[in-house]
């Protein structure tokens, strides 16, 4: 790579990878980003694009201000008292050092706005909240210039909206005033095209915000650039080797190398391996095939949490193709039963407790079912399902089925009428009384977050009762691994004996989350990558000025 004058070297072109370059380029190294995928952004660009950042500025700026140890109680209680030491300190370092790397971000230029009423995804914890979520605000994609192109999904024309309208939205038709509201952002998109605008909103405007700081710091990206091994000289990772076009190079990073290239959500076999998992449904980006991961352990590196992921219930669309169900669960008028039309738990609660619920559930092995009527449909908008040519694809497959009686749609999906039946209406009972008195569903915070609240006397329970009925092949599916590389508080590599490997480091899903097996709340993922690539950095300039 003739021509670039770096000395630290960056895996990958997510949050975590761009966020560990900013940070080493402001500690005075000389990074370089190196991608595998032909576009760059990784799996945040595909991303609802939140950051979870307990105690951030804005919090802090609009009074919402919250002792340290409220969160600190939370995450600890989440981690468990089987937590060690290590597991500890990595905790608490996402909690003192994710206000300062948004800090620092807001600095170098990203706009960062508040979501105040996302609740937690514990709502029964000591310590959860609601209010810790921040966002990019909407980003103009033509200001990055020519590297805007290569932007992952940078074709994808949508809306710029913020995760606070994604509710609303679905809404849409319930009321005048959401009506209104839709309307509006839909016309504002068109104006800012007509000003020669790209407008980008959730994981797109953060990836972009975070390319726009690179670009202004000079720092090289190669894109279409496999990691192949590390370099080791005296103990130390000094350098990668990488593969572009069948061709492979040396590259020299004597200030180290940080692996931030995702999981291996995409690999099967590396899942069948470390999870037992035959049959997996990602959302995972393709590329998420394991190669840091494998990497690191070629030269001593151990792992921690692999047997997990990041839970997401998914529709099947095609065999090759998910949908996310996420407020689909919540709102009134579904429910989720398994192959025996039995429901099996609360269908409202997050996206990473109803993922791993299907699996124990056996939604793996077998097909589960999303139940909806004639007036859900018609009353909520979704990606997926609300469109014509969407549903008969999904027909077509077998992934959806449609009867004008609940006995009739149990047949098609191989139930026992009775069964479902009884399952249905035992639930319209609920509905009507407003009390799941099976699962509690709708009492909680997070549950009513996604609900509707104008229908009563329950937001999330509705009856299932007018024709025609539709059922939906639900999916255990997942949004990457959350178990990779171990690592400690300073986003270090870990070796088998538990000492640091000089000069590598690891963050976001390349490594082992934070959080043990838990999602603290909307996007602690990306928090945790950026705060990790902070980290990363960081200690890297810091120990290369030691050197100095």
């Amino acid at each position: 790579m003739a021509g670039d004058d770096f000395n630290f070297i960056v895996i990958g072109s997510g949050a975590a990878g761009m966020v560990g370059a900013i940070t080493a380029s402001r500690g005075g190294l000389k990074p370089i980003i190196i991608e595998k995928a032909d576009s760059w952004g990784g799996t945040t660009a595909t991303s609802g694009g939140v950051l979870w950042v307990p105690g951030n500025d804005l919090m802090q700026g609009q009074g919402a201000g919250e002792d340290p140890e409220l969160a600190r109680s939370y995450v600890h209680a989440l981690l468990g008292e089987e937590a060690g030491a290590r597991e500890i300190a990595k905790a608490d370092a996402f909690l003192e050092n994710a206000p300062q790397m948004a800090r620092m971000l807001a600095e170098e230029g990203v706009d960062w706005i508040r979501a105040s009423e996302h609740p937690d995804y514990y709502p029964g914890v000591p310590g959860s909240s609601k209010g810790r979520i921040i966002e990019s605000a909407a980003f103009d994609g033509h200001r990055l210039g020519a590297r805007f192109r290569s932007m992952r999904l940078a074709d994808l024309d949508l809306p710029a909206i913020n995760s606070g309208q994604f509710a609303t939205l679905t809404r849409a038709w319930t009321s005048p005033r959401l009506f209104v509201e839709a309307a509006r952002t839909v016309i504002c998109h068109l104006l800012r095209k007509l000003r020669g605008q790209k407008p980008l909103g959730n994981g797109r405007a953060l990836a972009a915000s975070l390319m726009n700081i690179v670009l202004k710091r000079d720092i090289p990206i190669r894109l279409s650039t496999r990691l192949v091994d590390l370099v080791v000289e005296d103990g130390a990772v000094t350098g990668v080797i990488v593969e572009r076009e069948g061709r492979r190079e040396k590259l020299d990073g004597p200030a180290g190398v940080l692996l931030a290239a995702g999981g291996f959500a995409q690999n099967k076999a590396l899942r069948r391996e470390l999870q037992g998992r035959d049959q997996s449904w990602s959302n995972a980006i393709p590329e998420d095939e394991g190669d840091a991961f494998q990497a690191a352990g070629a030269i001593g590196a151990a792992s921690e949490l692999t047997d997990d992921c990041w839970w997401m219930p998914s529709i099947q669309i095609s065999p090759e193709l998910n949908g996310l169900v996420l407020a689909l669960r919540a709102l009134p008028g579904s429910i989720i039963v398994n192959a025996c039309g039995e429901r099996y738990m609360n269908e409202a609660r997050s996206y990473m407790t109803t993922g791993r619920v299907m699996y124990e559930n056996g939604a793996a092995s077998e097909r589960h079912w999303l139940i909806l009527d004639g007036r859900f449909l018609k009353r909520y908008i979704f990606a997926d399902v609300s469109k014509k040519a969407i549903r008969k694809k999904m027909m077509d497959n077998g992934y959806l089925k449609r009867a004008d009686t609940i006995a009739d749609l149990a047949g098609q999906c191989g139930i026992d009428p009775s069964q479902l039946e009884a399952t249905v209406g035992r639930f319209n009972q609920f509905a009507r009384a407003g009390k799941d008195g099976d699962f509690g569903r709708g009492e909680t915070d997070y549950d009513r977050y996604w609900a509707d609240p104008a229908h009563s006397p329950n937001p999330s329970l509705g009856e299932i009762s007018r024709p025609p009925f539709w059922a939906a092949v639900i999916r255990p599916g997942d949004l990457g691994t959350n178990g990779g590389i171990k690592t400690d508080c300073h986003g270090r590599v870990l070796n088998v004996e538990g000492r640091p490997i000089a000069g590598l480091y690891a963050a976001g899903n390349s490594s082992g989350s934070p959080f043990g097996h838990a999602y603290p709340g909307a996007g602690a993922t990306i928090a945790a990558a950026a705060t990790f690539g902070y980290l990363s950095g960081s200690f890297a300039a810091r120990r290369n000025s030691n050197v100095a």
